[in-house]
Order: C-alpha cells, then structure tokens, then sequence
C-alpha cells in the first residue's frame, strides 16, 4: 500500500494497531464515487485512504497521515458503540473544547452535507485529526 510510505512514526503506529482491527483498503470505488480522502465502514470494519487523490493535491503526507488519523477517531467511535444499538459513539467532548480552524469548519460541513445526523461524531474527527497522540489514545482506550 502506497500510503504507508508518507506516514509519520506515530502515523505508523496508529496503523499498526487500526491494522489489527479493520482492513484497510487503496483507493477503492467509494474514492472515485464521492470527493473524499477516506472513509472508515463500520459495517465492513474497512478502512479506506484515497492516496490517488491525496497524491494530486497539496502536501500530501500531511493529508494522508490526518486522513488516517481522521478515520481512526471514526474506528475508536465505532468501538466505543459496541454495546450499543449504534455505529458510532461520541467520546463526549465538550462542543466549546473543540475549536476548529476556517478549513475544517468547511470541511465539517462538507462532511455533514453527506450525513446530517453524524455532526457530533464528525466535529470530534475533524478536530482531533490534527492529534495524533489523541487519536492513538481514544483507539486503544476503546479498541483494545
């Protein structure tokens, strides 16, 4: 897989541990149906980058290892619904705590334009994809 030569060392080690828990896919159809750089399926327990698409815009290994931390937050919500009747579970961070820059406001509602009722879940990914030691703690708090 051609993303995992762009990704950080603790980018790595997020994919370590996701790769013990989800299989992780390159650009698979959904990257060509829909603008998106990744997508996580819960249903699927898939993990998709879209690392064709990253590669042809800017500063691509920052946007593949955010992307990946993006979709991990996704994974760790997923795993923290497990006994529940949802996909997906906020970590329950506050709203205000969660201050986002212009670009990942818009992205928020790019994102929230695909699925309206995912805001919350969707908030917290976009601002934590810039955290990875955050990201690599809420996936192995509700992962493993």
């Amino acid at each position: 897989m051609e993303f995992l030569l762009y990704l950080t060392p603790i980018g790595r080690d997020i994919y370590n541990l996701m790769s013990q828990k989800v299989r992780f896919l390159e650009n698979p159809p959904i990257c060509r149906e829909k603008d998106i750089y990744g997508w996580y399926d819960a249903s699927e327990d898939t993990m998709s980058i879209c690392t064709d698409r990253i590669l042809a815009g800017p500063s691509p290994k920052y946007h593949i290892n955010e992307t990946l931390f993006h979709e991990a937050v996704h994974a760790a919500q997923d795993c923290k619904a497990v006994h529940t009747s949802y996909w997906y579970v906020p970590f329950g961070i506050s709203q205000s705590q969660m201050k986002l820059s212009e670009r990942r406001r818009d992205d928020l509602e790019t994102s929230v334009s695909i699925h309206p009722n995912n805001r919350v879940i969707e908030h917290e990914a976009f601002w934590m994809e810039d955290k990875p030691e955050k990201v690599k703690y809420v996936v192995q708090k509700y992962c493993f």
